[in-house]
């Protein structure tokens, strides 16, 4: 694949830092954009409140492409006001600058499966569009600006049906479930039902949006981009007690939550995508993230002469 300066707007959470990643390991050259500071030898980072007032500056040089990945990520923490106004700024912002800094590069904008009707069966592009709560309204609203986009740019949609790995923001059943976990309860009750996911590695998503970004247009604008394997919540959670060696008892909240599985085909005709890593590589990555960052902690600890009780986290919010 040739070589491409590609702008990531929303760099600095889960995803932004596994695209980051994914796209300097592919050869290409990356200005990553986020409201966070990082230090980064390798990427050019630049602290950008995209959701602020002040104007957004000019990319360093001339771009091929962009995802955007910027803005509310987590339903739960979603407030219909603030948030959903949030998304759509940012995205209408980040179109009208590219279209005026970047024409013709190529833009994936991520969005979410949360806009489909639930369904039992897999689900293509053409499958209903039905958002039922601020999230998945915000998000459809995102994929209306990214189809009416300005004709300078080539946009594309990536409906993400859920990603999963270490470092997820908490709001999220995963990383909830991790935190009770590793605070040692014996008992973790979850404020959700059980039922079925479609989760789909971190970095093969990441490598996902990455293939969507360097091919050529293909007449399709939205892509389904999950791993098409239903896991059971209930099933995960025991399978991630067990690898951190817990034998907390688990239980969910009554009734079932909505199916939402990809079909995927799209995406694997045009890009020659599928994912690399089952769920047990993805619970093995989790562990030993835990892990390394249990050490880290003990480290700083002794360096400071603090308890572990000082850092414990808190799990009665």
């Amino acid at each position: 694949m040739p070589f491409m300066r590609v702008l990531v707007l929303g760099s600095t959470g889960f995803l932004g830092q596994l695209v980051v990643d994914d796209l300097r390991r592919a050869g290409h050259d990356v200005e990553a954009w986020s409201r966070s500071e990082i230090e980064d030898p390798h990427t050019a980072r630049r602290r950008v409140d995209l959701d602020g007032t002040e104007p957004w500056p000019a990319p360093l040089a001339r771009l091929h492409a962009a995802i955007l990945l910027a803005g509310p990520s987590v339903p739960a923490r979603f407030t219909s006001a603030r948030d959903g106004a949030a998304t759509l700024r940012i995205a209408e912002r980040a179109l009208a600058h590219l279209a005026r800094h970047a024409p013709g590069a190529r833009v994936v904008v991520v969005s979410s499966a949360h806009v489909l009707t639930a369904a039992s069966a897999p689900l293509a592009e053409d499958s209903p569009v039905a958002p039922r709560d601020d999230y998945a309204i915000a998000k459809s609203a995102v994929e209306a600006l990214a189809l009416d986009a300005p004709p300078e740019l080539d946009v594309v949609i990536a409906r993400l049906f859920g990603s999963l790995g270490p470092g997820l923001p908490r709001g999220l059943f995963v990383p909830d479930l991790l935190t009770r976990l590793v605070a040692g309860d014996p008992h973790v009750v979850l404020s959700g039902p059980d039922g079925l996911r479609d989760w789909t590695d971190g970095r093969d998503v990441s490598r996902a949006l990455r293939l969507l970004m360097e091919v050529p247009p293909a007449g399709s604008r939205v892509f389904h981009l999950g791993s098409g394997r239903p896991t059971r919540l209930s099933d995960f959670a025991g399978r991630i007690a067990r690898a951190l060696g817990s034998t907390a008892r688990i239980d969910f909240a009554p009734g079932v939550g909505p199916t939402r599985i990809a079909d995927a085909s799209r995406l694997r005709a045009v890009t020659g995508w599928k994912p690399e890593h089952d769920l047990d590589s993805t619970i093995a990555w989790i562990r030993d993230s835990l892990q390394l960052a249990s050490r880290a902690a003990a480290w700083e600890d002794e360096r400071l002469g603090r308890t572990a009780d000082a850092r414990r986290p808190d799990t009665t919010s």
